[in-house]
Parts: structure tokens; C-alpha cells; sequence
């Protein structure tokens, strides 16, 4: 355990290259479908995997020069070795570098003509830099709470001894970074597009499954926290309350429905597609699929992928 905390930071490297392969082999067909993009995804693909692996690179070289113990030191950097603080410094760096382009520079715009990058929402350019300016603020705060010396450790000062404000700013620190992340997951996912379509505030009177995952788009998993519905007139899907910020529930009419195999790893799945969104894919489970089928009269036939 102690050598995966040392070197967890090639664990990081890995997935960074992972997740870059993948939005990278998603977007082909839209290079086939317009070639001219080409060169402005690619652009963008080893951007992506050279800026994004300079946090883990550098932990990497302070590990194995014997000037960090461990990754885990990197969010301790209160307790003030050089080389946490000048890694630190070096993000405030990258930071400013990615400010300027995406403010200056014209990286909004070139994500806006070249959507389906990892993580990045297909907005228009104006509100992509909201976001940015959103996510330097949020990393920010989190790196001023580190050097504040949060979470104490077990040598740190006496609890009775922390800032009287801590108490308060947590929880608010809290609830703003959960609904960051909640309309951030609706934007990615692409729940946001389809509420544009489909949203419903009418109570649902078909037969509900409750508690069921599904995969959107690429990239953002729901686990355990959907509840999907089936009548004749519709399909709905809706999150719990608990995580419903910036998800209203949705009510697609089968018209706008289609549904083909899926490849996963572990089990028999299928995507379905929804005419008012083009582009966007929701995967569940095959099992699923087919219970909401049969609710809905059968007025969906599940395509079969071409061998």
C-alpha cells in the first residue's frame, strides 16, 4: 500500500492518457464528417495530454528525487517543504497560461467550434469562460483551505486552536462545490441539453424503476441514482432529490426515441438515442431496456449492430 501511495501518481498519468484516448477516438467521426477540424482537435488532443500530465510529471520528479515522501504530502503543503510549495507555485503557473488563453488567446472559441473534448461542456464561448473563471476560483479555494492547514493532521494544532471563521466558510465551501458539480455533470453529460427538449414538472403515472444507472455521452456516469419510468406516451428519467440540481425530471415521447446494441466489457447494454439531441448517447443496461420496452407497448425494436 505504502509503494501505490509513493508512485500513485503514474495511477494518474495513466488515467489522464486513458481519458484523452477516448474523447480522441469520440470524436473521429466528426473529423470524417468535416475534415477541416482536424488540425484543431489534434491541437487540442496534445494539448490536453501534455498540460494535463505536467501535475502528475512533476510530482513524479519530486517523488523520485527523494524531495516528497509520498503524493499524499502534496496536500499538506502548510507544512511547508520547498518543493510542495514550488509545485503549487508552478500550477498557479499552468493557471495563469490557460487563463490567458481561454480569456485572450481564443481557447473558447476553438473549444466552441470543437465539441466532444474530455470534460468540456458544448457551450458557446462566452459561457465556457464563465467556467473557467469558475474553475480557477474553485481550485483556488481549495489550495488556500490546504495551506490553511485543512484537514488538520494528528500533529497539527489543537482543534480548539483552528480559525473561529472555518466552521462557518466549510459548509459553505461545501454546498457551493456540490452544486458546482451538480449543473457541471447536467452540462457534460449532456442532461442539461435535453431538459432544453423534454423537461417535465407533471407528476409521472407509468411504471417506475427505480435506483438504476445509465452512462451519458462519454463521460459522466449516473450510479445507482436514476429513477426511469415507462407508459405508452413516454419515457422518463429523473435523479434523486438528493442530486437533482440542475437535473429537472424528463419526459421524451417515444417518437423521439431509438435504441441499438451496445459493446460494454461486463454485461449486455444498449444506447439509446433521442432525436432532439443528436450526438448524444444514453447507455443502460440491456435488462432494463427491455422492461421499458415492453411498458411502452413495444413501440421500440432494439437494432442489431452490423458484423
Amino acid at each position: 500500500m505504502e509503494l501505490l501511495f509513493r508512485h500513485f501518481w503514474i495511477v494518474l498519468i495513466a488515467v489522464t492518457v486513458a481519458n484523452g484516448q477516448s474523447w480522441w477516438s469520440s470524436v473521429q467521426s466528426r473529423i470524417r464528417a468535416d475534415s477541416s477540424l482536424g488540425p484543431g482537435y489534434r491541437r487540442l488532443y496534445w494539448g490536453y495530454m501534455i498540460w494535463c500530465n505536467v501535475p502528475w510529471i512533476l510530482m513524479g520528479v519530486g517523488i523520485l528525487s527523494g524531495q516528497v515522501a509520498r503524493v499524499h504530502d502534496f496536500l499538506r503543503p502548510s507544512e511547508g517543504n520547498s518543493f510542495v510549495v514550488l509545485w503549487y507555485g508552478a500550477m498557479g503557473a499552468v493557471f495563469c497560461l490557460g487563463t490567458y488563453w481561454m480569456l485572450v488567446g481564443g481557447g473558447a472559441e476553438m473549444l466552441e467550434r470543437h465539441p466532444g473534448v474530455y470534460m468540456v461542456p458544448q457551450w458557446p464561448a462566452h459561457k465556457l469562460r464563465l467556467l473557467w473563471i469558475g474553475l480557477v476560483a474553485w481550485n483556488v479555494s481549495i489550495a488556500t483551505l490546504l495551506f490553511l492547514g485543512f484537514p488538520r493532521g494528528s500533529t497539527g494544532p489543537r482543534e480548539s486552536d483552528s480559525t473561529p471563521w472555518f466552521s462557518v466558510f466549510f459548509p459553505v465551501f461545501f454546498v457551493a462545490g456540490w452544486l458546482l458539480v451538480s449543473f457541471l455533470l447536467a452540462a457534460l453529460g449532456g442532461w442539461e441539453s435535453l431538459a432544453k427538449h423534454y423537461a417535465t414538472s407533471a407528476p409521472f403515472t407509468g411504471r417506475c424503476f427505480r435506483f438504476r444507472s445509465a452512462q451519458f455521452g462519454s463521460h459522466v456516469n449516473y450510479g445507482g441514482c436514476l429513477t426511469f419510468g415507462s407508459a405508452t406516451w413516454g419515457l422518463y428519467l429523473a435523479v434523486l432529490p438528493l442530486f437533482r440540481v440542475g437535473h429537472p425530471p424528463l419526459l421524451i415521447p417515444w417518437s423521439d426515441v431509438s435504441a441499438r446494441e451496445a459493446r460494454t466489457w461486463f454485461s449486455a447494454a444498449v444506447e439509446l438515442s433521442l432525436a432532439k439531441v443528436p450526438g448524444l448517447s444514453i447507455r443502460i443496461a440491456r435488462r432494463l431496456a427491455e422492461a421499458l420496452f415492453r411498458e411502452s407497448g413495444n413501440q421500440i425494436i432494439i437494432q442489431k449492430n452490423a458484423k
